[in-house]
């Protein structure tokens, strides 16, 4: 797995590549792109601009016959473009849910679970696509953005420069860097998790404004949103204020306070997230040591800092507990919060990397990790690919200036995101927590905590189901304890990507999410009241995703 997206350590990864003279496969020499031909427009009624083509049609990535797909830019303001993918359904797509993947970072593009996780396509050794048969849009379509301004291909305005390889910022051209044309932004217009959610709302209104004009077939406003790490442009933490942000607006919209398209909220996923930093700061040491694989990564003094830090006077506890009693608007509330985040990140969770030589997102590996392989990134080098999805910019996996947005306001440790995952408990949709038990980045140790501190209506009958084997035809892939609209999965032998380490598991649990089904083995409907009409809104089952005999891994 790249060590340099997702919820990482940038400088510390830096320093790492240049001390070892290791390079992301994504940055090679480059030229400046072409413009793209062939480009299409459509007008919203809102007045949203969206510039699109079909890649499918040029064979790139979904090429299923009678799939479209549809790729390009959602253009709010001259200076907002936000590049998205859409997917059909491989089944049935003018009645399926519409999903939308956020991956994490704070600063790293969605197209990673796209071309590495669960997207129609992924990408071989000689940079060619191939088509992933337990892609999730076998039962929803699927939309990817990258966001926010300044990841992937997503942009502000655009400038022509060389990448510092050390710090990963565009500099004149005259720097001897990596040449081309990247997205020019100022991240500090979009630097916490509230302002990176208004924008993202806006951007999923202006494409769902401009869908019947895109693709006339898809009827359904079902709306599901699933995420990873820090989804979106931070985290699990991220997701959750997306997703009330989003249902506060849906609100507006069903009463006709404010105008757009009135969505029915289905489910919100969380692969691998870091919810509250008070309570999962805690697993990091002990996952160190005492973790499901039986390796100790780092030695007693090692793992008695990791506790002393986490634990001491004006230790992270104390600074996430001082942090929470900001009101985060005054530079001093952020540098406070922010001086939390550094002391958690460095101290507690930090020494891991820097002693144990294991993977930061699968304890199994080394810490250079080439797993899963980056192919994708030279495969968005291609001329070919470039002009198949509208795009005339260099391709940026993971932008630094936003991570270091986020992290100067401390948003990491901000304090209200379990206070979001019980408000959204109490809504008509399901919620599902699914954690790889190799990860120590967003450890299941924390994300087992979480889903047992969360404080709502049906707590009690959670905290006291246990865990019931999950099985896909008749293969025990994990474990999900569940009540009601709730569950909490560990998957067996996967890492913080649990769908490229288990994607026959991963399109179940998010198969059965979507579709009302239980968790653990698809086979009983839930009972009314989670869904938003009482009743799952689909018919599909565990037996509607074609499988073919599995050589899963077993606990």
């Amino acid at each position: 797995m790249r060590v340099y997206s997702l919820l990482s350590l940038f400088p510390l990864v830096t320093a790492n590549w240049v001390s070892s003279g290791h390079r992301p496969a994504s940055l090679g020499r480059r030229q400046l792109p072409k413009d793209p031909t062939g480009v299409k427009t459509i007008t919203t009624a809102n007045n949203v601009t969206i510039r699109y083509k079909e890649p499918g049609k040029e064979g790139v990535c979904e090429t299923t016959s009678g799939v479209k797909s549809y790729s390009g830019y959602v253009d709010l303001s001259p200076t907002s473009h936000t590049f998205f993918w859409f997917f059909e359904s491989r089944h049935d797509p003018q009645n399926a849910p519409i999903t939308l993947w956020l991956n994490g970072g704070p600063g790293s593009d969605s197209l990673i679970g796209l071309f590495e996780e669960l997207g129609p396509c992924q990408i071989n050794s000689t940079i060619e696509d191939y088509i992933n048969p337990y892609s999730w849009n076998e039962v929803s379509n699927l939309l990817f953005l990258s966001q926010p301004l300044g990841v992937g291909f997503s942009y502000s305005e655009t400038e022509e420069g060389s990448l510092n390889n050390v710090t990963g910022v565009v500099e004149d051209a005259s720097y001897d860097g990596i040449k081309g044309r990247y997205p020019s932004i100022n991240a500090t217009l979009t630097d916490t998790t509230e302002l990176a959610a208004h924008a993202t709302w806006e951007v999923l209104q202006g494409f769902l404004g401009g869908l019947p004009k895109l693709d006339h077939r898809i009827k359904s406003k079902d709306f599901s949103l699933w995420t990873e790490s820090y989804g979106g442009i931070e985290d699990t933490t991220d997701q959750l204020w997306f997703y009330n942000h989003f249902y506060e607006q849906n609100q507006k919209i069903a009463n006709g306070t404010v105008e757009g398209i009135e969505l029915q909220f289905n489910s919100l996923g969380i692969i691998n997230g870091i919810i509250d930093e008070a309570i999962q700061a805690s697993h990091y040491p002990e996952f160190a040591v005492n973790n499901t694989y039986g390796i100790k990564a780092v030695n007693d003094t090692v793992y008695n800092y990791m506790k002393f830090a986490n634990e001491m006077p004006n230790g992270c506890q104390d600074q996430v507990a001082l942090c929470k009693q900001t009101k985060r608007t005054a530079l001093a509330d952020y540098a406070v919060c922010s001086e939390a985040t550094s002391m958690c990140r460095d101290s507690v969770e930090g020494p891991y990397y820097s002693f144990s030589g294991r993977g930061v997102y699968d304890i199994r590996h080394p810490y250079i990790d080439p797993t899963p392989p980056t192919y994708y990134n030279k495969y968005l080098q291609k001329d070919s690919v470039m002009n198949a999805l509208g795009v005339n910019i260099n391709y940026t996996q993971s932008n630094n200036d936003v991570y270091y947005a986020f992290q100067q306001t401390g948003d990491f440790v901000w304090p209200n995101f379990i206070d979001d995952l019980e408000e959204i408990l109490a809504l008509p949709v399901r919620v599902s927590l699914i954690y790889g038990d190799a990860d120590y980045i967003c450890n299941w140790f924390g994300g087992q905590a979480i889903s047992l501190a969360v404080n709502y209506t049906h707590a009690d009958q959670f905290r006291s189901a246990g865990y019931t084997p999950m099985f896909v035809d008749g293969v025990e892939y994990g474990e999900t304890r569940e009540y009601g609209n709730f569950s909490f999965t560990r998957v067996y032998e996967a890492g913080h990507e649990v769908p490229f380490y288990q994607p026959i598991a991963s399109l179940q649990l998010f198969n059965r999410t979507l579709f009302g089904w239980d968790i653990a083995e698809g086979t009983t409907k839930i009972g009314p009241g989670y869904r938003t009409n009482g009743e799952p809104k689909a018919t599909h089952t565990e037996s509607f995703v074609p499988l073919p005999t599995s050589s899963a891994k077993v606990a």
